[in-house]
């Protein structure tokens, strides 16, 4: 990885690890709130993207779990959310989304950690992998928790184009498979 590879890497690592912290002191709205959902996204594409690189079958396959626990959680929280944009829905509770929120959060940081455990330190992407781990998850948890807040309980101010361009923008954000 060249130079300026590695610098644009860890600026976005440093944006996905700060911007929720930097961000809590302002009202969340529904771009915000995808932003921060797309995040964890991205977070966990990198780290599945280190793992196929660094780790042996073995290591690939428990990732392969600890992966598609924490997609399960937040795709639960995402199909909530989309749930509760459509017309007529009977959404989870926002306590559940909640739940499966910090679960799925908890979930990637431990996957990202077994990851970067596994990246040599010559490689490059030990320090981005590094950094990703140490942000602290429960700012992570408390920002993504507004975001599903501010989504769940203002989607009904929202007119129906742009509920709907919310509803595209969380399919987006949905993990992909490993």
């Amino acid at each position: 990885m060249g130079g300026r590879t590695k610098h644009v890497w860890a600026v976005v690592v440093w944006l996905m690890c700060a911007a929720p912290v930097l961000g809590q002191t302002a009202a969340i709205n529904w771009p915000d709130a995808v932003s921060r959902l797309a995040e964890e996204r991205t977070k966990a594409e990198v780290c599945v993207t280190s793992l196929k690189k660094y780790g042996n079958e073995g290591q690939k396959a428990q990732g392969r779990l600890a992966y598609g626990v924490a997609k399960a959680n937040f795709d639960g929280v995402i199909a909530g959310l989309i749930t509760a944009l459509g017309e007529g829905g009977n959404p989870e509770s926002l306590l559940s989304l909640d739940t499966r929120l910090a679960q799925g959060a908890t979930g990637l940081e431990q996957f990202c950690k077994s990851v970067s455990d596994l990246v040599p330190n010559a490689s490059g992407q030990k320090g981005l992998l590094d950094a990703m781990v140490k942000a602290a998850v429960e700012p992570v948890i408390k920002a993504l928790s507004e975001a599903v807040a501010a989504l769940y309980n203002n989607h009904r101010k929202d007119d129906a184009l742009t509920r709907q361009t919310i509803q595209t923008q969380l399919e987006a954000a949905k993990w992909p498979d490993f």
